[in-house]
């Protein structure tokens, strides 16, 4: 049985939970230190959970400690600023808190701990490296970091010890003069879950203020897509040039950029939570009219608010008028969350896009009763066929 023996195998379980998670595109961030912390945090919870046969309560606190010390890190390494440098914040801070995770759901000490933390951030660099040609490795190193961190807290169980200097000496993102191991996140620090945002379908979080906006505006004023002119989408000058690509994508890399997510917002909006996009409407006549119309401006204004608010604001000219719209804090985001109820009607949206359908209210029940273990199997069996 496939399940089985993944179960029996929890690096491996863990690391084909991980990349599946990242793999929607539609899970959660934390804008301000740019990590996405639960496509680490739970899969890492549930399997060390099941490896220990650890009760609920002791499963939510190391879920707590993931999540504390992800983004405690993320902030630590200015991870808003670096994504745009080649560092990938939540693969920079990945192993450390799987590590903090399993070590916690041991039940190990808390020298135990750091040195499982120290273990881990030994290999804590963040750096991928870019490659065009698909499929990339992206989320295979993502779940290597994770297996590290399992790894390093068992060695931590054995007695091993780590360095709590060495992230300042494996990657120039660590300040040695600034950071060691994340003392911010004990116990009185803030809880930084609590900041954390929902992405309301597939795409990157960059692109969902502006997406969000041109939606809104096209609803608000009944344009006609047919009508429209001209696009102008203004954002954050950090990262316009990652939303600003491949206006006629071919790819499902490439389908996620600002022309394309835009086009089909408007056009065919239940798409956007299709996360597999076998059939990208790259040939479609009037999705080309929009995603042709479109250009991508930085904006001095919403640079200045950037990391706090990851800001979109549209111009559309259609049928001799222009119209406009902008949007901070889009919807998922803290100010503006998603509930539990357009949570799973989002699920059940990306659902019917796929081949196996997801069991939408049995996560639900399990959710809501905490018992997240139970979801465990279903995972499994969700992601090895």
């Amino acid at each position: 049985d496939d399940r089985q023996n993944l179960l029996e195998h929890p690096t491996v379980a863990a690391a084909m939970l991980v990349t599946a998670c990242r793999l929607t595109e539609c899970d959660d961030i934390h804008i301000g230190c740019c990590v996405t912390p639960s496509s680490v945090v739970v899969p890492v919870a549930l399997v060390a959970a099941q490896v220990a046969n650890a009760a609920r309560d002791t499963v939510i606190e190391g879920i707590i400690a993931g999540y504390q010390t992800m983004l405690t890190l993320g902030l630590a390494a200015n991870g808003a600023e670096i994504v745009y440098k080649g560092v990938w914040p939540t693969y920079l801070t990945a192993g450390i808190g799987a590590a903090a995770i399993a070590a916690k759901i041991m039940g190990l000490n808390e020298r135990q701990i750091r040195d499982a933390m120290a273990i881990a951030g030994s290999s804590a660099t963040g750096v991928t490296g870019r490659i065009e040609a698909e499929p990339a490795p992206r989320w295979f190193v993502l779940a290597t970091a994770v297996q590290s961190g399992l790894l390093a807290a068992a060695a931590a169980a054995s007695g091993m010890h780590g360095d709590e200097a060495i992230l300042g000496k494996v990657s120039p993102v660590w300040n040695p003069e600034t950071i060691k191991l994340p003392e911010q996140a004990g116990l009185g620090a803030p809880l930084l879950a609590r900041e954390i945002g929902f992405k309301p379908y597939c795409t990157s979080r960059q692109g969902l203020s502006a997406t969000e906006a041109f939606i809104e505006c096209v609803r608000r004023d009944k344009i006609d897509p047919a009508s429209i002119e001209k696009v102008v989408i203004a954002v954050p000058q950090q990262y316009r040039g990652m939303i600003d690509r491949a206006k006629r994508p071919k790819t499902k890399s490439e389908s996620r950029g600002i022309h394309y997510q835009v086009a089909l917002g408007a056009l065919h909006p239940e798409e956007l939570c299709d996360i597999e996009r076998e059939h990208i409407r790259a040939d479609d006549p009037a999705m080309l009219h929009i995603m042709d119309a479109i250009e991508v401006v930085g904006s001095e204004r919403l640079s200045k608010l950037y990391p706090k608010q990851w800001g979109g604001t549209v111009t559309i000219k259609a049928g001799g008028k222009t119209h406009e719209h902008e949007v901070l804090h889009p919807h998922g985001d803290p100010e503006n969350p998603m509930t539990a109820r357009e949570i799973e009607t989002k699920l059940a949206t990306m659902s019917r896009f796929l081949k196996r359908p997801i069991p939408v209210k049995d996560y639900a029940q399990t959710a809501q009763s905490l018992d997240l273990r139970a979801a465990l199997p279903s995972l499994i069996d969700a992601v090895s066929r």
